[in-house]
């Protein structure tokens, strides 16, 4: 007997009621219709929400519920249900997401409207999702890589580097005619001659 009435149970959760419901007249949240254009923040058990005659957006960040005729979507943090013409319309701030119905899943940005069937939701150009539920998720921002840094070479001179270089090329042309201080040319009168144009700094 036991085991006969789990399966009971089972199907009793899954058919369960949502919290939120769309109706003919409005949006029904627990016992309240809400009626009209203008948005109230209300409660659906411990969950914030605002809802008003056609819409409905959850402000926790739990999954929240809602029936729509025999199907139930399961909306995220974030997004936006409403009717329009002609079916519903989930809606961002913004923020890319996506729907699940089982293993498959489509992504959208911003905006996605569909239409109830006897096999689960029609997308339009976005597809369809088969099934009883689907759950609506906003995605997460993709992390941003910094761009790599310019490229220096390897050959970058520093200017202190660049000043050095300049010297010794001065160096090398002063002495073009042999070092006037080494040995073997001191006796020179070329090299006598150059040791006045020997500056400090190295200029000629």
């Amino acid at each position: 007997m036991k085991l006969l009435l789990i399966p009971a149970l089972v199907l009793a959760t899954v058919g369960s009621p949502a919290p939120v419901r769309f109706e003919a007249d409005g949006i029904r949240v627990g016992v309240d219709l809400v009626t009209g254009a203008a948005v109230s923040l209300k409660e659906a058990g411990s969950l914030p929400l605002l809802v008003s005659g056609s819409a409905v957006e959850s402000l926790s960040g739990d999954s929240l519920a809602v029936d729509l005729d025999g199907r139930q979507l399961i909306l995220g943090a974030g997004l936006r249900l409403a009717r329009v013409e002609g079916g519903y319309s989930l809606t961002t701030h913004g923020m890319p997401f996506s729907l699940t119905a089982g293993e498959a899943t489509i992504s959208t940005d911003r905006v996605a409207s569909f239409k109830l069937t006897e096999k689960g939701f029609d997308f339009g150009a976005l597809g369809r999702l088969e099934g009883l539920a689907v759950t609506a998720k906003v995605l997460a921002p993709a992390a941003q890589t910094a761009p790599p840094p310019a490229a220096t070479g390897q050959d970058a001179v520093s200017p202190e580097k660049s000043t050095r270089q300049a010297k010794m090329k001065i160096l090398r042309r002063v002495f073009s005619g042999g070092d006037p201080l080494a040995p073997a040319n001191a006796a020179s009168s070329y090299s006598v001659r150059m040791i006045p144009r020997v500056t400090p700094d190295g200029a000629p």
